[in-house]
């Protein structure tokens, strides 16, 4: 009989204990799921936007020296839509060996389809406080990658 009042003794202590894991169970995932819903509107922040309403603004800078690269490149960004070529013209130096593709807005997914569109993979960010374009592109000694001759 005694054995009998002792397994009786250890299920009503397994029911609190059953009860408390329970409880615990149900703070634990409580707190997981507000870390994720914290991350997930971080994440809706700070992500970069996946597509744009309006075109690209863009300046083409011709930073090789080659005469007509900086206007043939804007034809060319231009045939592709999605793209407003507002301004080309010289770079502050005509020794850019590649061509790179500069953000200025803080959107690095368009800045990297531009990039691939002039196979180049030269993808930087700078952004001013007012920025007056989306992207700019320097034309480098590369500029075959993109333009025939």
């Amino acid at each position: 009989m005694a054995a009998k009042k002792r397994k009786k003794r250890k299920k009503r202590g397994r029911r609190r204990g059953d009860r408390a894991s329970a409880l615990y169970y149900v703070i634990v995932l409580g707190l997981l799921g507000g870390i994720v819903f914290v991350a997930l509107g971080l994440l809706w922040t700070f992500a970069p936007r996946a597509s744009r309403e309006e075109p690209l603004k863009v300046i083409v800078q011709n930073g090789c020296g080659v005469e007509g690269v900086g206007f043939r490149t804007k034809e060319f960004l231009r045939r592709h839509p999605g793209y407003d070529v507002v301004d080309f013209r010289n770079a502050d130096h005509f020794n850019y060996e590649e061509t790179i593709v500069i953000d200025r807005t803080g959107d690095l997914e368009s800045a990297a389809v531009v990039a691939r569109l002039l196979g180049t993979t030269n993808v930087i960010q700078q952004m001013p406080e007012t920025p007056l374009v989306d992207i700019t592109v320097v034309v480098g000694k590369d500029y075959a990658r993109f333009l025939s001759e």
